[in-house]
């Protein structure tokens, strides 16, 4: 197979998919890294909407693009309303 014909992989195109979605999140968690963290949520926000996203977190568009960039450090009010948002859960555990 040539380079030239290699498809470049889409990550937003693959978050299409829930389980997907989970998976994603779950890897970025268990990593425990912020930038993980917050690119997950940002890919299954482009995947789902970010304006429908946006709009049920209470934010404007221009913010959650921000909260969610590379550079993006969001509060915990505005991480929780992104992931209320999307339907996100968190569970604790505690380890032994």
């Amino acid at each position: 197979m040539k380079v030239s014909e290699l498809q470049t992989f889409n990550s937003v195109e693959a978050a299409q998919d829930p389980l997907v979605q989970e998976e994603l999140l779950n890897m970025a968690w268990e990593d425990g890294n912020i930038p993980a963290i917050t690119h997950a949520l940002s890919v299954i926000a482009k995947a789902r909407g970010m304006s429908e996203t946006a709009n049920k977190a209470g934010i404007s568009r221009p913010a959650l693009y921000k909260a969610l960039s590379d550079k993006g450090n969001p509060s915990l009010s505005s991480l929780m309303g992104i992931m209320r948002a999307l339907g996100i859960q968190a569970t604790f555990h505690t380890s032994a």
